[in-house]
């Protein structure tokens, strides 16, 4: 893994993120080898389906629009130390308003039951609370119980359904 290339990495025990910019995520949307030749990772994160890569895509325009605030929306990818596996992402989803913002997840399910969520997840809010975050709300699909654990684990609380579950922590 080449954490002199990553912009702003985050590290804990097993795990480094970090997140894309607008010129490592053209360089991932247009040729996935040589951005992990020149990271030195192995992406085995969540499908890279039609979705998935239409999002990133999206992604480059909304970082362009905003360079000085990317870090509020943009995904970081959650990279293992044991091997510099791509395992999955996670991000804020918008830029806080007063100090309240989302947090989204998603990870390769043949690396989940292992903590590495709930792990990345615990050293993202640190991270935001430095940002001045203050508040993170979370969603999960009623019969998601993996995530709903995850966040259970990192102190989120419930706090009301609306066909989702909402959950929310203060930093």
């Amino acid at each position: 893994m080449n954490k002199e290339k990553m912009t702003s990495p985050i590290e804990t025990e097993r795990l480094v993120l970090f997140p894309y910019t607008a010129d490592n995520l053209a360089l991932f949307n247009t040729d996935l080898a040589r951005f992990e030749e020149e990271y030195g990772v192995v992406y085995r994160g969540e499908e890279l389906d039609y979705l998935l890569s239409g999002f990133l895509k999206k992604l480059e325009g909304e970082i362009a629009g905003d360079p000085g605030n990317y870090l509020f929306f943009t995904e970081f990818l959650i990279v293992l130390k044991e091997n510099s596996h791509v395992i999955g992402s996670i991000d804020f989803k918008y830029v806080p308003k007063d100090g309240v913002t989302e947090v989204g997840y998603g990870m390769n399910p043949s690396y989940t039951g292992r903590g590495y969520m709930a792990e990345a997840l615990g050293a993202f809010l640190d991270f935001g609370k430095k940002l001045g975050i203050s508040t993170v709300r979370a969603d999960t699909k009623p019969d998601n119980i993996k995530s709903q654990n995850v966040l259970k684990r990192c102190g989120f609380r419930f706090i009301r359904e609306d066909g989702n579950l909402w959950w929310e922590k203060d930093l």
